[in-house]
């Protein structure tokens, strides 16, 4: 019983001593988890601020991915509008070339057309003149027969008059001739000749010496007209006259006048005129 009592007392002071062990090494644990523990709301505590930054980041990085789409956007309507502008600008400038090209086709055919109308009325101012100076002649033929009748009746009155004289008595030659005046001189209401001036220079558009015919290039510094007897001169040389029959905003047609010869001037050639 000694030996069974001692035994137990035995085994509860070992137990004891493993109790107080036990005690010990959980404490020194519990310390060691509380010590891991605190660490590791520390890092926890760290990696939340860094959470909250990170996500702060992402939300600014949000917001300017956001502005660079919009702006992204912006600049690809834009990009567009210059598309749509520049296509619109090159339709615009593939017309307007179009429009050129018909422009010089137009007037090349209206040059064409000038210079066929310019040959056609050349021509027909020749022909005009031709048939206005057949008129011509025919009034001067009748102006002719006109003055022959008038020669022939002044001969008759001449004839009278001489018989008269040898009849009746002689009177002061004064008188007579006051009386010759009296009856048979009219007095002219031509007006005076006013002092020739030289003009402006012309080009000779067309000749014809055969036909009696001269075309001048006119302007309105010439101061043709219709009916005036000109002077063309060459070089301070008088080469002769004309008398101008037709006048247009172009052109001058004249008929050459007996007397004048114009044998050296051709077509192209510079002269003045003198009125």
């Amino acid at each position: 019983m000694k030996n069974l009592s001692l035994i137990l007392r035995i085994v509860a002071i070992l137990a004891s001593a493993a109790a107080v062990t036990l005690f010990f090494i959980s404490k020194g644990k519990l310390a060691e988890k509380q010590t891991s523990l605190e660490q590791a709301q520390a890092v926890t505590q760290a990696t939340q601020s860094e959470l909250e930054t990170a996500n702060s980041k992402i939300t600014s990085l949000g917001t300017q991915l956001s502005t660079e789409r919009q702006s992204l956007a912006d600049t690809k309507g834009k990009l567009e509008s210059i598309r749509s502008e520049m296509y619109t600008a090159k339709q615009e400038v593939t017309r307007t070339q179009q429009q050129l090209k018909e422009t010089k086709n137009t007037i090349a055919e209206l040059e064409n057309t000038a210079t066929r109308l310019r040959t056609d009325l050349v021509k027909t101012e020749e022909s005009l003149a031709s048939a206005s100076k057949e008129a011509e002649l025919a009034q001067l033929g009748e102006r002719i027969e006109e003055l022959a009748k008038i020669n022939d009746t002044l001969k008759q009155d001449l004839l009278a008059s001489a018989g008269l004289q040898q009849s009746a008595t002689p009177e002061p030659v004064s008188n007579a001739v006051a009386r010759g005046y009296q009856s048979g001189f009219t007095p002219s209401s031509t007006v005076a000749v006013q002092p020739a001036t030289i003009g402006a220079a012309t080009t000779v558009a067309s000749i014809s010496t055969s036909d009696g015919i001269i075309i001048l290039d006119a302007s309105p510094e010439l101061g043709l007209s219709v009916g005036s007897e000109i002077t063309l001169v060459q070089d301070l040389k008088a080469l002769g006259k004309i008398r101008i029959t037709q006048v247009t905003e172009q052109l001058a047609v004249a008929n050459i006048l007996p007397g004048t010869r114009l044998r050296g001037l051709s077509k192209g050639d510079t002269i003045k005129v003198m009125h």
